[in-house]
């Protein structure tokens, strides 16, 4: 195994399963988001990360979790306070814009999947967003203009999803994907994808948690008629640094780069 210098962290937003009513919104979608940063760069997050949660909390041993911070559930009742949430708010909108990394959003439709290739022809939606993330990540690194490694760190999900994971990351990096990626070795620091807990605490994964509903939300706008965002909310603010600064392009074109949406 080589040393990579940078690391993609890989969060979830929905489920893979194809058997729920996928006429509803709320299982219609996947969502899969990396946050790719160097390793140096990731040292900073954690710090800043660290700071906010003490000022904030008063504690680092704390996970940032999106479900939670918003209604101001334990362990975030501070939050409650329109002071201190706005102080938390502001703060960790000011490390979302600081902090140097760029962001893969890969949106799996799965009604419009099952639709199209059949229940039973249909893979699983979370192997092809990791095939398609998988890609992105290689097509930004294989644009340096110097030889650069990486590797994948994506939240542990449980006994079946974690094997489904490993398996899906092995065959994407053997070459073996719909789209077969090449030279996978040059790219690709390791064979394995790293897996570890949300109890963890690692600073990739909460912001990358932190960053997969608004990139979610934006792709679901440009695609879907119907879907909106509500304007000046704070989950806008964070889509508007996304679009400008963070996701993937190529002369500044985002869709299809840093975002995806399958399919069409």
């Amino acid at each position: 195994m080589n040393t990579p210098s940078l690391r993609m962290y890989v969060d979830e937003n929905g489920n893979n399963s194809l058997h729920d009513d996928l006429s509803k919104d709320d299982n219609r979608y996947l969502c899969l988001s990396g946050v790719a940063m160097r390793l140096s760069e990731h040292n900073i997050l954690e710090e800043k990360l660290n700071t906010l949660k003490l000022n904030i909390f008063g504690t680092t041993d704390i996970v940032l979790h999106r479900r939670e911070i918003i209604p101001g559930k334990p362990p975030f009742e501070v939050l409650k306070s329109e002071s201190v949430r706005k102080r938390f708010d502001d703060c960790l909108l000011q490390i979302i814009i600081d902090i140097n990394y760029r962001v893969f959003s890969i949106v799996i439709d799965k009604k419009a999947l099952v639709e199209k290739y059949g229940l039973f022809d249909t893979r699983d939606p979370y192997v092809i967003a990791l095939e398609f993330l998988m890609q992105r990540y290689q097509y930004w690194m294989q644009r340096f203009d110097i030889p650069i490694m990486g590797d994948i760190l994506a939240e542990a999900r449980g006994g079946r999803e974690d094997k489904i994971t490993k398996e899906a990351y092995k065959y994407v990096y053997e070459g073996k994907g719909f789209v077969k990626l090449r030279n996978t070795k040059d790219y690709f620091s390791s064979k394995e994808i790293k897996l570890k807990k949300k109890k963890d605490n690692i600073a990739g994964l909460q912001l990358v948690e932190i960053l997969t509903h608004p990139s979610r939300r934006y792709i679901l706008i440009q695609n879907i008629p119907t879907h909106n965002i509500i304007p000046n909310s704070y989950e806008q603010k964070i889509v508007d640094v996304l679009v400008k600064y963070k996701f993937s392009r190529i002369d500044d074109k985002i869709s299809g780069v840093g975002a995806v949406f399958f399919p069409k």
